[in-house]
């Protein structure tokens, strides 16, 4: 029998993840009726343009911070790749359209091809006018990505898209990594036709995923970095949902660089599952991933259709329900709980095969399928220590402050590691799981660290600040404790529990206190 549960944005409860886009912007906590969605929650769109090339404005440049006061010409490439022959790009059909897609300005000519990117492909190249640009509305002060559009002359059409904002405007940049790999980026969107999607009334459909890939990559210093959500409408109606400007998550600059080829060599590389909070999005885990890549691990991150932030799939659908979960019913959540450990166990299928032939040869013989980890923030944290329990090939997990919604009388036989905020001292959840560990375990409890504070949301202050000057952290669930302080915190210790666990090197940061982290609490539990 299908399960089937009413759709609608939700929330989820104490010492859970705050749910959606809309109440995670709007910091409106996680207790009581006020937690409800709005009746008049913008709708969301069915279907979007779908790209088939690439562009990058202000080519050798980045970020693309651009006067839109000023005059001249704005220059952009649109990228040659296999299958498209940029000399043949048509001028005369070039043009540039704003986010919305409602004004566009056309391109004054083409400069000589040339390889601008450092892909060894030649690249068309095209000027536009500043002044033009503006006029049309397609830059402003408020511009945060562009849109272009174009034939072939041969009669093909050509949409491409990239970031660029005004050199005044407030940006956030995520940290570099720390490690020795550049690091690459891409995602995929995998059917399971094992399992029929029980989040849909509808009989016939599967089960289907996107997945986001961070990995150790080549560096390609005259590549521009991926946006921080690959797909810039999921960021926008992320930020839509929430109440701010579509623009907002633009304005948050990664460093993976998309499609990237991994280091020259046979070197096989451990993988690491990650699991986003309840209805919230994978890209928001993006600096500890891009730190985990930089360091030789391959991070697989699941977005968890219709308990996600909305998704935009590569044929252009957009899927924003989300079904309701709540502390109120324990069997619901269950049911979800095991249809999120199922997409964890189907993903590591499909990275089995990604190891055994990729199509583009990119991870084939590359993934160290023997050596697994999996780990998440709030619901995907219990997912994490679901799959340890259920799945024998993770061999370490680790939840990012999350309550545990699985089997708490099941044993988890692998390591593991927990990280606190200070509210997590109310969940007891957590105590249950820790007698049931029969392998290592860790406590790690941030002290000031709010429910967020692990995820890349206490960067962003800055930038929310610039729209809502009045936030405060402890609106968004970031406590005290400093955002950057609590990602590298949060880095360090994902880093060190999977290097010690996976590869079997020394971390003396599990082995106790650390006079260099005073904020941090640490108990070890023996097998």
């Amino acid at each position: 029998m299908r399960t089937w549960v009413s759709r609608r944005h939700h929330i989820e409860g104490p010492g859970v993840a705050l749910a959606l886009a809309w109440s995670l912007l709007a910091g409106t906590g996680c207790d009581g009726d006020d937690t409800k969605p709005p009746d008049d929650s913008p709708s969301l769109p069915t279907h979007t343009r779908v790209d088939n090339a690439a562009l990058d404005v202000l080519p050798g440049v980045y970020p693309n911070a651009l006067d839109v006061s000023g005059t001249g010409n704005l220059e952009v490439a649109v990228l040659g790749a296999e299958g498209l022959d940029v000399s043949d790009l048509e001028p005369a059909e070039a043009t540039l359209w704003d986010a919305k897609e409602e004004s566009k300005v056309q391109a004054l000519g083409a400069a000589t091809v040339r390889d601008v990117d450092g892909d060894g492909r030649l690249d068309a190249v095209l000027t536009f006018s500043v002044p033009a640009l503006k006029k049309a509305g397609v830059l402003t002060p408020e511009t945060h990505r562009v849109v272009f559009r174009g034939k072939t002359r041969s009669g093909a059409e050509l949409s491409a898209q990239d970031a660029v904002h005004d050199v005044q405007h407030v940006v956030v940049r995520l940290p570099a990594p720390t490690g020795p790999h550049a690091v690459g980026t891409l995602e995929y969107a995998w059917t399971d036709t094992s399992r029929e999607e029980s989040l849909t009334p509808e009989p016939g459909d599967w089960r289907e995923l996107k997945v986001r890939l961070w990995y150790p990559a080549v560096a390609r210093p005259q590549a521009q970095p991926a946006p921080y959500f690959l797909q810039p409408l999921e960021g926008e109606l992320f930020a839509t949902l929430g109440g701010l400007p579509p623009q907002v998550l633009g304005f948050v600059l990664a460093n993976a660089v998309r499609g990237s080829s991994l280091p020259e060599g046979s070197e096989r590389f451990p993988v690491l599952l990650l699991s986003h909070g309840y209805g919230s999005a994978s890209a928001l885990s993006s600096r500890v991933a891009e730190d985990l890549a930089s360091h030789g691990y391959v991070v697989a991150a699941i977005s968890h259709t219709r308990s996600s932030s909305p998704l935009v799939f590569p044929d252009g659908r957009v899927v924003g329900d989300v079904v309701e979960i709540s502390p109120a019913d324990p069997a619901l959540n269950r049911r979800v709980q095991d249809l999120w450990t199922g997409d964890a166990r189907f993903v590591l299928d499909q990275l089995v095969r990604l190891d055994e032939g990729d199509a583009q040869g990119r991870f084939t013989g590359r993934l160290d399928l023997s050596r697994v980890g999996m780990f998440g923030h709030s619901f995907g944290g219990s997912t994490a220590g679901e799959a340890c329990r259920t799945d024998a090939r993770v061999g370490a997990g680790l939840n990012l402050d999350g309550t545990f919604f699985g089997d708490l009388e099941g044993e988890v036989r692998v390591p593991f590691l927990v990280m606190n905020s200070e509210e997590a001292a109310a969940d007891p959840s957590r105590a249950r799981f820790f007698e049931h560990l029969r392998a290592t375990g860790y406590d790690v409890s941030l002290q000031g660290a709010g429910h967020f504070s692990f995820t890349d949301l206490g960067l962003f202050l800055p930038l929310l600040r610039h729209y809502l000057p009045n936030t405060k952290a402890e609106a968004y669930q970031l406590g005290t404790l400093d955002g950057a302080r609590a990602s590298s915190l949060t880095n360090a210790y994902v880093l060190a529990f999977f290097d010690k666990h996976l590869r079997g090197r020394s971390a003396p940061l599990l082995d106790g206190p650390s006079a260099q982290n005073p904020e941090v609490e640490l108990v070890v539990h023996a097998p």
